[in-house]
């Protein structure tokens, strides 16, 4: 009896002690071995329980994004870091929001400008004005976020706009309108203090119909406030032909012409050069006719002065003027600018070098029948504006 007692005190202790080494082992060792997992763009739900399931406590915090509200934006520390079990993970989530890029409002006339910033869901926020030697008055200067960036839609939008040059002996500079539409051209000429005094139309096929050529008095012309400036706006309209009167015509070769009557001589046959040997002269082969032109005018023979050899084509003229204003937004450091065109004639890089914050480029680029000017600030596409 009393050896029975002795053993069951023996496996009562043994219980004991092998309890208490795992209870230990769990406590100071086990926790070691936990590996935390990814919870990114999980559902909050989600990665709560999960967490939870493999013993750890979850913090949260909210952040402002346009990801969609309750998705983990990051965790701390990262997945598969190993961690105690007693261990907290920080996850940090989306609140929603509606961010948008804000416009860059830059150059354009201040009730453009204003539309512009409700058309795109913005809300205007202050306008300041203030005297600009470089910009007509009505024109906005800068903004407030400045671009690029992105922000919640119902963040104000503020407008620093140009008051125009200051006075100098009661006397101001005539804006410089050109290349911007009609309406606007009237604005900006009110704002300056100076009266609209018509609008003279110019037929021409090199700027787009409606635009602003120029002024009268000149863009810089020293007037008074309330003075009358005229503007040119390019119409587009081609001058009709006057109608010659009717003329009978008579075949080559026909007897008895009457008077009055026009003669159809055979067209000049244009033929297309002959190159002998791999880098030999290049010879131009003449009908008869062009063989009497050439020596009736006297140019040397082979010559014919309606088939003398062109200027080299540089290709299509250009139809427009891109006039590229940007204002670099404030920079810690510079960065690479790139400024390219697209038109009928292919892509050109108009510019590609290192600004500073705060630098304004101007360059006027010409382009053929419709150009798509793209600015790249640091490789990141910061605007794209279209030129008709």
């Amino acid at each position: 009896m009393g050896r029975i007692f002795r053993w069951a005190v023996v496996l009562v202790i043994l219980v004991i002690l092998i309890s208490g080494s795992v209870a230990f082992y769990t406590v100071f060792f086990g926790g070691k071995d936990l590996v935390i997992p990814p919870l990114r763009e999980m559902s909050v739900l989600d990665a709560v329980d999960e967490a939870e399931r493999i013993g750890l406590e979850v913090k949260i915090e909210q952040v402002e994004s346009s990801i969609p509200a309750g998705t983990v934006l990051a965790q701390w520390p990262e997945a598969g870091t190993k961690v105690r079990r007693d261990k907290s993970i920080i996850l940090k989530i989306s609140q929603g929001g509606n961010k948008k890029a804000v416009p860059d409002l830059r150059g354009l006339e201040n009730t453009q400008a204003l539309k512009k910033i409700q058309e795109l869901g913005f809300t205007a926020g202050d306008t300041v004005r203030i005297h600009d030697d470089n910009r007509p008055a009505g024109t906005v200067i800068a903004q407030n976020p400045a671009v690029p960036a992105v922000v919640d839609d119902s963040r104000k939008i503020d407008l620093l706009v140009s008051l125009g040059p200051v006075p100098k002996d009661g006397r101001i500079p005539v804006p410089d309108i050109a290349q911007r539409d009609e309406e606007t051209g009237k604005d900006l000429l009110a704002q300056s203090g100076l009266k609209f005094g018509g609008t003279e139309y110019v037929s021409t096929q090199n700027t787009p119909e409606g635009m602003i050529m120029s002024t009268k008095p000149g863009a810089g012309t020293m007037v008074r406030p309330g003075d009358t400036v005229q503007i040119v706006v390019a119409a587009n309209r081609r001058k009709e032909e006057p109608q010659k009167p009717e003329t009978p015509v008579v075949p080559p070769g026909s007897a008895g012409r009457p008077s009055g009557a026009v003669v159809v001589e055979e067209p000049p046959v244009q033929t297309q050069p002959r190159q002998v040997g791999p880098a030999g002269p290049v010879q131009t082969v003449l009908t008869p006719r062009q063989q009497e032109l050439a020596g009736a005018t006297g140019l040397p023979s082979g010559t014919p002065p309606a088939f003398a050899p062109a200027a080299a084509q540089t290709g299509p003229a250009a139809t427009g003027t891109a006039k590229i204003r940007y204002q670099v937004p404030p920079l810690t450091k510079p960065l690479d600018l790139k400024i390219e065109m697209v038109d009928a004639t292919g892509t050109k890089h108009i510019l590609g070098r290192d600004v500073k914050g705060g630098e304004f480029i101007s360059l006027d680029a010409p382009f053929v029948r419709e150009g798509v000017v793209t600015i790249y600030l640091g490789g990141e596409f910061v605007w794209q504006e279209r030129y008709k």
